[in-house]
């Protein structure tokens, strides 16, 4: 009975050594880093919309106050959507909030982040709580940490250079039914606190079109029309106007032009002007006819970045009369009687759709 007893004592010791190498030392996520930039500097790159969009979501809402909530979309880069609340807010010096997203399913994180200078420097403190222990959660909490090494490395690089970290990376893709290829498509969504007939306008009339998107625009405006687009640092392109219903639907052919390696072709951007009840607009964007490799694949994933940009861009000058580009400008959009009289009849009635 005695060695039974010593036996049982022994095989216990074993199980608990077991259990307490299974649970992680640490079970919250401690990640920092020292950025060659301003507290300030640091602390815009992770609150404000468009400093966002240069290096880390695709698509951003941010309501920037204690109780404030946000939503970020990461996709093509990731297969990832996170919202969540600000329950603290320091400028320039804490940041905290609560999290949950797609690739986390049920856990529920809170975030802090704290601005530290340190000379020329800013320390910048990640802590996330809420992942629990076990064996179940180590994978999750090593994925989150590889996570934010990568978030961080690439808020270094955007604040220290100005470059977007995103550019070359893979994208990621959906597998597709089987015997059905994988094809491209970007589909937005904007609401507009504007009419339709004003941000038609917008994108059809040459100094509205320079207010938000572009350097110099040339319009002709008729089916088959050309659209010249010229923006900052001089690269031009000449798209061609496919489909037109006045302040309803417009269908664009968007040529390459070689960009990120892809073949010279054309793929195809409709906008569709939809009216609500208290006189804003929707506005839906589908930009389709990518190819399919490696460099369509980084075309379609700058592309999708950009559409982002600079339609919330518009969304600022309609609704603010402040253009974002590259500083503060003010771009006040008034309706005009340019591309807002009756179009001619074949123009106004767009052709069936293949």
């Amino acid at each position: 009975m005695q060695e039974f007893a010593s036996l049982n004592r022994e095989r216990w010791r074993e199980s608990e050594s077991r259990k307490a190498y299974m649970v992680p030392r640490q079970h919250d996520i401690v990640q920092k880093l020292k950025i060659k930039a301003t507290p300030d500097r640091v602390f815009s790159a992770l609150t404000e919309e468009y400093e966002l969009l240069k290096w880390w979501p695709t698509q951003v809402e941010i309501d920037l106050r204690e109780g404030g909530g946000f939503r970020r979309n990461f996709e093509p880069y990731l297969d990832c959507l996170e919202k969540g609340q600000f329950l603290r807010i320091i400028p320039n010096q804490l940041l905290k909030y609560s999290a949950e997203s797609t690739d986390f399913p049920n856990v529920f994180r809170e975030i802090t982040i704290e601005f530290k200078p340190s000379g020329e420097h800013t320390q910048v403190l990640v802590t996330e709580t809420g992942w629990k222990r076990g064996r179940l959660w180590e994978k999750m909490h090593r994925t989150g940490e590889a996570g934010w090494k990568q978030i961080l490395h690439d808020l270094k690089t955007y604040c220290e250079t100005g470059n977007d970290p995103r550019i070359g990376r893979k994208i990621v893709s959906h597998l597709p039914e089987r015997g059905k290829p994988v094809k491209l498509v970007i589909k937005q969504r904007y609401l507009y606190k504007a009419k339709p007939k004003k941000v038609f306008q917008a994108l059809t009339v040459p100094d509205r079109l320079t207010k938000w998107f572009l350097k110099e625009a040339e319009v002709e405006f008729r089916r088959n029309g050309k659209i010249k687009m010229v923006w900052n640092g001089g690269y031009t392109l000449e798209c061609k106007i496919l489909k037109l219903e006045l302040n309803k639907k417009l269908t664009l052919g968007w040529p390459t032009n070689g960009w990120a390696g892809t073949p010279y072709a054309t793929t195809i951007v409709k906008f569709r002007f939809h009216p609500t009840e208290e006189e804003n607009t929707i506005l839906e964007v589908e930009h389709l006819g990518f190819g399919s490799g490696d460099a369509w694949a980084r075309y379609y994933g700058l592309t999708y970045s950009g559409w982002t940009y600079y339609l919330l861009n518009l969304k600022s000058v309609l609704e603010n009369g402040i253009d974002l580009r590259d500083g503060i400008g003010e771009s006040v959009i008034t309706e005009t009687e340019e591309n807002g009289k009756e179009a001619p009849e074949e123009e106004k009635t767009e052709e069936k759709e293949e």
